[in-house]
């Protein structure tokens, strides 16, 4: 027969019960740190999903901006009718990130680029001819 351990079954059980103790603690621990985990991913995911949002948002203003500014440049080109007016381009893939207010001033500075283009006088044969042939003396 095996002698019984020093101290018996009570040290056992007082042992089993410190091993326990011990192990219960560091699953509470750990569930209260995936807890937080948790809750800081939660918050990450909202500010993720903010930050898409907004993006969208600017995207679309963007797009609106050069869709109207592409609008009033056909209207201008209108009797222009040596140069073939397209649809509006698709976006450049390879075009360089920028912010939506820094690409809505480039299509801004582009469109009134044009409009002051046209606004030009126009070279014509008769604008070549001295003063006093073009009008008729």
């Amino acid at each position: 027969m095996s002698e019984p351990s020093a101290g018996g079954p009570e040290r056992a059980a007082a042992h089993y019960k410190e091993i326990t103790s011990v192990a219960t603690e560091a699953v509470d621990r750990t569930h209260e740190h995936e807890r937080k985990k948790a809750a800081g991913l939660e918050d990450e995911v909202a500010a993720g999903q903010d930050r898409i949002e907004t993006a969208q948002q600017r995207e679309n203003e963007v797009a609106e901006g050069v869709r109207l500014r592409w609008d009033g440049a056909l209207e201008a080109l209108w009797n222009e009718r040596w140069l073939r007016v397209t649809r509006m381009p698709k976006p450049d893939p390879d075009a360089a990130p920028a912010p939506a207010e820094e690409s809505l001033r480039a299509v801004q500075v582009a469109y009134l680029a044009l409009r002051n283009a046209l606004d030009r006088p126009r070279w014509s044969a008769s604008s070549l001819l001295p003063k006093s042939r073009r009008r008729g003396g």
